[in-house]
C-alpha cells in the first residue's frame, strides 16, 4: 500500500520523534470553537486532565500545564528549585542532555557533566562516581529517552541512585511519557517534564510538569531563585487561590489544546497504558526487522534501544537528505534527521501517535525497498 493514496488533507504524515500526526478525535476537539479558560466547568475539565496525566506519570504528586514546549519545564523546574551557584549533575549522551547541560548554565548553576557516548547509555556506575567527588550537589538531571540517537538511558536505576544519596532527580521525559515504562514515584523521581505532542499523541503547545513532595523545600528554601514570575512553580502552586479557584493556572491558558489533550489522553487510559507501550514497541520491532532486511544497521541495540524511536545509519554512498527528500514528495512520509555527530550520517523514524499504525509501518518500510530499488536500477 502506498501510503499518499491514504492521505488526509493532502498533508505528509510524520514520522519523526515529534510533533506526531494525531487521531481524528484529537484533531476535532482541535478544532472545536474557542472556550474560556475560567469558569465552573473548565476548572472541572482542567482537574480531570491533571488527574488523569498523574494516572500516566504515576505519581500522587502535583502536575501542572504549562504553555510552551518541554524546555520551559525543564527551564521552570531547575529555576525553581535551584539557586545560582548550586551544583548540579547532568548526564548528557546526546543533543537534549546538553541543552539540560545549557539551561543549568543559563541559569547560573554549577554543572558536572557525566558522558557517554552517542549511541550509548549513561550507566549508574558512571552516576555514582560523580556523585563522589561533587558530595554538594543538589541535584540529579537525565534525559530519559535521548531522541537524537533513539536511546533509553536507565533512569530507574539512576534516579533511585540519586535518591539514596539525598539528590533531587529530574527526568527530562519529554519524549518518552505514555509510550514507555516510567514509574515517577517508585523510581524516585521528584520533577519530570513532558510535552502533548509525543507520546502522548496531543497537539503542540503544553508541557505537562509533575512535581514531587521533596521538590517544594527546595522551592521554599528562601534562596534567591532565577524563576522570573511565569517559570515559578510557586505561582502554579497558589493560582487557585491567588486568582480563582475557577482559574485554576497564573495565566490565559490554550483552551482548545487542553481539550484536545485530554482527548488524547483519555485514549490511552481507555485503551490502558500497557497497551500503549506495546503498540509503539511493536512498531519499533517491525521498522527494525524490516530495515535489517532492507541492509541498514542501527545506531542503538537492546537492550537501550528506544522503542518510540529508531536511528538508523545510513548505507553506503546513501544521500539522507535525498532520501528523506524523495520519502515526502512521493509518498507523503516524513523522516527525522540525524542530529549533531550523527547528521548526514543517519536517519530517524518515530513510533509515536500515527506512526505507530501497522499500515503505516508497512508504507514506510515498502517506501524505502521502492527507494532503494531506484537507486540501483
Amino acid at each position: 500500500m502506498i501510503f499518499r493514496l491514504t492521505r488526509m488533507d493532502g498533508r505528509e504524515l510524520l514520522l519523526i520523534p515529534g510533533p506526531v500526526s494525531v487521531e481524528p478525535e484529537v484533531l476535532e476537539a482541535l478544532g472545536m470553537p474557542v472556550r474560556a479558560h475560567y469558569g465552573e466547568d473548565w476548572a472541572a475539565d482542567y482537574a480531570l486532565l491533571t488527574e488523569n496525566l498523574r494516572q500516566i506519570f504515576r505519581t500522587r504528586g502535583d502536575v501542572f500545564l504549562l504553555f510552551g514546549p518541554g524546555t520551559a519545564a525543564n527551564e521552570a523546574a531547575l529555576a525553581s528549585a535551584l539557586a545560582p551557584g548550586d551544583e548540579v549533575i547532568v548526564c548528557s549522551n546526546g543533543m537534549f542532555g546538553e541543552r539540560l547541560r545549557d539551561l543549568s548554565v543559563a541559569l547560573g548553576l554549577q554543572v558536572h557533566l557525566v558522558t557517554a557516548e552517542v549511541g550509548y547509555p549513561v550507566l549508574p556506575e558512571l552516576v555514582e562516581a560523580a556523585i563522589s567527588r561533587h558530595p554538594a550537589a543538589r541535584l540529579l538531571a537525565v534525559v530519559h529517552h535521548e531522541t537524537s540517537a533513539g536511546l533509553l538511558n536507565p533512569v530507574h536505576e539512576i534516579c533511585r541512585l540519586g535518591r539514596r544519596h539525598g539528590l533531587l532527580t529530574l527526568v527530562d521525559a519529554i519524549s518518552s511519557l505514555g509510550g514507555v515504562e516510567l514509574e515517577m514515584d517508585d523510581w524516585g523521581i521528584d520533577i519530570c517534564s513532558t510535552v502533548a505532542n509525543k507520546a502522548l499523541g496531543g497537539p503542540i503547545g503544553i508541557a505537562p510538569l509533575a512535581v514531587g513532595d521533596r521538590v517544594w523545600a527546595a522551592v521554599e528554601d528562601g534562596r534567591p531563585k532565577r524563576t522570573g514570575w511565569y517559570l515559578n512553580l510557586s505561582n502554579w502552586r497558589d493560582a487557585p487561590r491567588t486568582q480563582s479557584p475557577i482559574h485554576p493556572h497564573p495565566t490565559t491558558m490554550p483552551t482548545n489544546v487542553i481539550d484536545a489533550l485530554a482527548v488524547a489522553v483519555k485514549q490511552i487510559l481507555d485503551s490502558s497504558l500497557e497497551e500503549r507501550h506495546r503498540r509503539c514497541a511493536g512498531a519499533a520491532d517491525r521498522v527494525r526487522e524490516g530495515l535489517g532486511e532492507l541492509g541498514f544497521s542501527m545506531v542503538v541495540e537492546p537492550p537501550y534501544a528506544s522503542p518510540l524511536c529508531t536511528a538508523v545509519w545510513s548505507r553506503p554512498g546513501m544521500d539522507v537528505a535525498r532520501y528523506q527528500k524523495w520519502m515526502r514528495s512521493e509518498r507523503g512520509l516524513r523522516l527525522g534527521g540525524g542530529l549533531g555527530r550523527l547528521y548526514g550520517k543517519s536517519f530517524r523514524v518515530g513510533h509515536m501517535g500515527r506512526a505507530a499504525e501497522p499500515a503505516v509501518v508497512d508504507s514506510f518500510l515498502n517506501a524505502t525497498s521502492d527507494y532503494l530499488a531506484l537507486r540501483t536500477a
